[in-house]
């Protein structure tokens, strides 16, 4: 498994509006000097009363409705995973594929040594082999090991990804493991999507 191109969006501006339910009156100049202050704050690793807030927040349940500013936290990326993994991220909603690699199209002339997980098995490679040869593209998409890695440009969300890592950090499947801990290496991840005090 591989991630990669990866931006976060937003990120300072949720925590400050994470504040916003206990206002009695929104000043939009305020509200910009605050996420200048905490991205100053975050780029020499300082906390204030903003990240602590949040912090606080994040530590709820999701059911809570607490720390819903974390859909806000958004994540873009390049994820190339197995199919088998493929179908498993395929059930969390707010995990949106944008454009991705296309078996259909490009199966054909994809070397499935160098596309496979190496724990894919060498029987179903050369039976795909054989339907290419054969030139029969519907058997060809449906005899694909599930081994075979594809590429996707993802959108996702911190309260997603906060989903995904407790449901899947001890899976069995190793792409998840992967997965989790590069969950683990975002921006105060420890802080938003784990709730725990840096």
């Amino acid at each position: 498994m591989k991630i990669d191109n990866v931006k976060i969006y937003d990120l300072e501006e949720c925590i400050i509006g994470s504040g916003l339910p206990m206002l009695s009156a929104y000043d939009d100049s305020e509200f910009a000097e605050n996420v200048a202050q905490l991205a100053g704050d975050l780029a020499q690793n300082q906390r204030n009363k903003h990240l602590t807030r949040a912090q606080k927040l994040a530590a709820n349940p999701p059911a809570s409705g607490h720390c819903n500013f974390l859909k806000g936290i958004l994540v873009a990326c390049n994820v190339t995973g197995t199919q088998a993994w493929w179908i498993q991220a395929g059930r969390y909603s707010h995990f949106v594929i944008d454009s991705s690699m296309s078996k259909m199209h490009r199966l054909k002339s994809m070397d499935l040594g160098a596309c496979c997980h190496p724990k894919t098995p060498e029987i179903s490679r050369q039976e795909v082999e054989k339907l290419v040869a054969l030139d029969d593209i519907e058997s060809l998409v449906y005899a694909c090991p599930m081994g075979l890695e594809l590429t996707a440009r993802v959108n996702t969300n911190y309260m997603q990804l906060r989903i995904m890592y407790h449901q899947r950090r001890a899976h069995r499947l190793d792409e998840w493991r992967t997965f989790c801990r590069w969950i683990e290496s975002l921006p105060l991840a420890k802080t938003l999507i784990f709730g725990e005090k840096e």
